[in-house]
C-alpha cells in the first residue's frame, strides 16, 4: 500500500489493464524476461506507469508460493484486487446501502480478468477455473475492512443505524477458526459468531496477554472455578 498509493489507482480505475500493470509492477512480478504476450504487455505498461508516477518495486522474494494452494497464490490474489479496485465505482455508496450478508457476499463476488481464468501464475497455463473471493475470503474483508469502516463512519456522522449494522455483519458470519479462539474453546467458550471470535482475540491481547485476569469478567469466573 505504501508503494502504491490509492489515488495512482484510483486513476486507472476504468482500465483493468493499468491496474494489473501497477499491481504486479509494484509487487515485483514483472522484473524478468517473458515469452508469454500478456506479462510481456503488462511489463511495458508498467514501465510507463513506473515513470509517471516515480514508482519503485518492492522485492519480489516478499512472496510465498510455497505450500499454497494456487488459488490461493499471490497472483491471484492481486488479479482479484484489481478486478475490485476495477469495479469499485460507487463502492463506498454501495456498502453504506447494503443491508444484508448476502448482499455483501455478491457485492465482494470478484472473478479475474481473461489471462488468470488459465493461469495461476505467469507463464503456465492451467485449466479454465472459476477464481472468485471465496467465502473465507470475503469474511475477512468484511470483518477487516467493512465493519470497521461502518462502525467509524456511524460513530462520526451520528448515525446509530450503521454501527448497527456492523454488528449485525459480525453476528451474521459464522465464528473465526484460529489459535485463539480455539484456546477459547478448549476452556468451554462458547464462538459462534464472529462477533463472539472478535471479543475473544480483543479479550486475548488486551486482557490475558496482559495478565488483567482480575479485571476480566471471565478471568475472574474462571479464577473462582
Amino acid at each position: 500500500a505504501k508503494s502504491l498509493p490509492l489515488q495512482f489507482l484510483s486513476k486507472h480505475r476504468d482500465n483493468l489493464f493499468q491496474i494489473e500493470a501497477m499491481l504486479f509492477g509494484q509487487a515485483g512480478l514483472l522484473e524478468k524476461e517473458f515469452s508469454d504476450n500478456y506479462p510481456k504487455q503488462l511489463k511495458q505498461e508498467y514501465q510507463v506507469l513506473k515513470s509517471k508516477f516515480s514508482l519503485q518495486p518492492i522485492d519480489t522474494h516478499t512472496w510465498k508460493f510455497m505450500r499454497l494452494r494456487p488459488k490461493n497464490f499471490p497472483t491471484i490474489r492481486i488479479a482479484q484486487f484489481a478486478m475490485l479496485i476495477h469495479q469499485s465505482e460507487h463502492l463506498f455508496t454501495k456498502i453504506l446501502e447494503e443491508k444484508t450478508i448476502e448482499g455483501f457476499y455478491r457485492l465482494f463476488k470478484i472473478d479475474v480478468s481473461d489471462y488468470w481464468a488459465n493461469h495461476f501464475i505467469f507463464e503456465k497455463a492451467s485449466k479454465n477455473q472459476i477464481k472468485t473471493l471465496g467465502k473465507n475470503s470475503i469474511n475477512n474483508i468484511l470483518i477487516n475492512t467493512v465493519v470497521p469502516f461502518l462502525f467509524v463512519y456511524g460513530e462520526q456522522k451520528g448515525e446509530e443505524l450503521y454501527k448497527e449494522r456492523a454488528v449485525e455483519i459480525l453476528e451474521a458470519i459464522q465464528g473465526e477458526q484460529n489459535f485463539i479462539t480455539k484456546e477459547w474453546e478448549s476452556i468451554g467458550v462458547k464462538n459462534k459468531s464472529a462477533f463472539q471470535s472478535q471479543a475473544l482475540i480483543e479479550l486475548k491481547n488486551n486482557y490475558c496477554d496482559k495478565k488483567l485476569c482480575l479485571n476480566c469478567a471471565i478471568g475472574n469466573q474462571l479464577m473462582r472455578n
